[in-house]
């Protein structure tokens, strides 16, 4: 599997325009891949590899100098992502989506990624009974010193310092530097073996909501923050003063990049709480099997009434990193039908004959009489539908076959 660490970069003012540069020119060469495939196609009806595309690259490289000054391998990525956004287009078309979601016109790039490659390193010394022994090692793209901080290599640009608050874990595949409001990153990626999957012993289920976070098979509930909510009013602010500045001025800039920062600072106070709920779900309370509905978020956006709250929750980044976590740490995570979860009684597994509206947020069961609050009785349904599913290996299945099937056992 794959895990990326993330470190903070600082580049001297000198490297920052040049990284600057070359992401400006790695913009102007995605854009003329993606007109090229555009051109061909409407005038020839031909579809342009990403060979024939890293074909004129090496002509122009021979060619120009500014192509020659940004390293090869950035530019191959810049192709390889526009390529990736052209098979995914052709992959909708073919489906017959809705929205096809042709590949836009890119006004800045903020990434830039290279590979690192394995090179032969000889191991030992030749005698007079042994040879010397030659193995392939990937390139190591940090440089440890004594000091608070390392050094990061960059192609053509050389050594810049990163902050490396952890070590790094596996074998390091690519690296990219990422421009932020805050400042540049370097984003590591590793190849780590797989974690074989525990024994599942310990699930607890999670039913999602607005009014609170979420709501545990157990009766536990996590407050929702509401991350954006609590900014909106200095985010208000900032997007009028930014509407007063002149276009063009250096007053704007400043404003338009304090905007950023605000953005960027709700994100990480959301990421930062997703994380460290997701890992309290799991290792504090000592699960090892989490369980969650499927919900179609990209859906259940499109409420009016809702999407604000919904878009805020981030759901959908919440069922990533459960999954990501679980994956890691060789745990289970696993997502059933939300159908129905709320309307029916956990206790006597009877739907109700009248669906709940979401402002009636206690469930009384009109068959045995039971009484809980809506979230909870939604969160041991959706355990009961996952312990029912993974005895009769189907994770499909009605509430009533559920409940009967748990209580024959």
């Amino acid at each position: 599997m794959r895990l990326t660490f993330k470190y903070p970069v600082y580049p001297t003012q000198k490297e920052e325009r040049i990284l600057e540069k070359w992401l400006a020119h790695l913009c102007d060469l995605q854009n003329s891949a993606r007109h090229d495939r555009l051109v061909a196609y409407e005038t020839e009806g031909a579809f342009v590899s990403l060979s024939d595309q890293q074909t004129l690259l090496r002509v122009a490289r021979e060619t120009y100098n500014d192509f020659r000054e940004v390293p090869q391998d950035f530019q191959n990525h810049a192709l390889r992502r526009n390529d990736k956004a052209f098979t995914a287009f052709r992959k909708r078309c073919k489906e017959g989506a809705a929205k096809k979601g042709y590949p836009r016109y890119k006004k800045r790039v903020r990434s830039l990624t290279w590979s690192l490659r394995k090179y032969t390193k000889v191991v030992g010394k030749k005698t007079k009974d042994a040879e010397k022994q030659t193995i392939r090692v990937r390139e190591n793209p940090i440089i440890e010193t004594e000091f608070r901080h390392n050094r990061l290599k960059v192609p053509k640009l050389g050594e810049v310092k990163i902050r490396m608050h952890r070590p790094l874990q596996g074998d390091p595949k690519e690296v990219t530097i990422v421009k932020k409001a805050s400042g540049w990153y370097a984003h590591i990626s590793c190849e780590i073996p797989d974690t074989p999957k525990v024994e599942p012993t310990a699930a607890v289920a999670v039913d999602v909501g607005t009014t609170h976070y979420l709501t545990t098979s157990e009766g536990e509930t996590e407050d929702n923050p509401r991350w954006y909510r609590q900014a909106e009013g200095l985010l208000r602010k900032h997007s009028k003063d930014l509407s007063r500045k002149k276009k063009g001025s250096h007053r704007r800039k400043k404003q338009h990049h304090k905007l950023a920062l605000h953005h960027e600072r709700t994100t990480n106070r959301r990421k930062d709480f997703i994380g460290k709920l997701v890992y309290k779900l799991y290792h504090h309370q000592k699960n090892n099997v989490l369980v969650a509905e499927g919900l179609g978020v990209s859906n259940m956006i499109q409420n009016k009434h809702l999407s604000k709250s919904i878009a805020d929750a981030s759901w959908s980044t919440f069922f990533e990193w459960c999954a990501s976590i679980a994956e890691r740490d060789g745990l289970h995570f696993h997502q059933v039908d939300p159908k129905n979860t709320s309307q029916t009684c956990s206790a006597c597994g009877q739907k109700s004959e009248k669906k709940l509206s979401l402002a009636i947020r206690t469930f009384d069961c009109q068959f045995c009489g039971h009484s809980m609050d809506r979230d909870h009785n939604a969160a041991i349904n959706i355990l009961l539908r996952a312990a029912c599913a993974h005895r009769g290996e189907r994770w499909v299945t009605n509430l009533t076959e559920t409940r009967n099937l748990s209580v024959d056992r």
